[in-house]
């Protein structure tokens, strides 16, 4: 039987996963500072679903959700003509999924070398929604 679920991370954009840099004495740091809290938000998340473990490959899917720049609005508020469609700058969906697979992983399943199959999308918010993003795990039959 195939098991899916898709929950909400809600509470602050959502945070990439980049390199990693030496400070001294074989200590390493991520070079971006709300990557620790956007996992935290998604591990919070996750358990909330209260879903098992999931055995096996699955697939993921995501959708990062990011507030447009205010240089994108009028001063009435309004979005302006000239604003992207398409939020095509940083941060690289691929290390959005980095972060994403991380925080997930031995919570909704054992491990990211589980995911056979991985999608990743990042869009401006529209009317109602908050920072964050929409996740889905199928697991799969083996």
């Amino acid at each position: 039987m195939t098991a899916a679920i898709t929950f909400t991370v809600a509470g602050m954009a959502p945070a990439p996963q980049g390199s990693k840099r030496h400070v001294g004495n074989g200590v390493m740091v991520e070079s971006c500072r709300t990557v620790k809290p956007w996992r935290y938000l998604v591990s919070q998340a996750a358990v909330a679903t209260g879903v098992a473990m999931m055995r096996g490959p699955v697939t993921l899917s995501c959708v990062f959700l990011f507030a447009r720049p205010k240089g994108h609005f009028r001063k009435d508020g309004s979005l302006k003509p000239s604003a992207p469609r398409w939020m095509a700058v940083k941060p690289d969906a691929s290390k959005l999924l980095r972060s994403t697979e991380d925080a997930l992983s031995k919570l909704l399943y054992e491990d990211d070398a589980r995911i056979v199959s991985v999608t990743g999308a990042k869009r401006y918010l529209v009317d109602g929604e908050h920072p964050g993003a929409i996740i889905t795990l199928i697991q799969l039959q083996s």
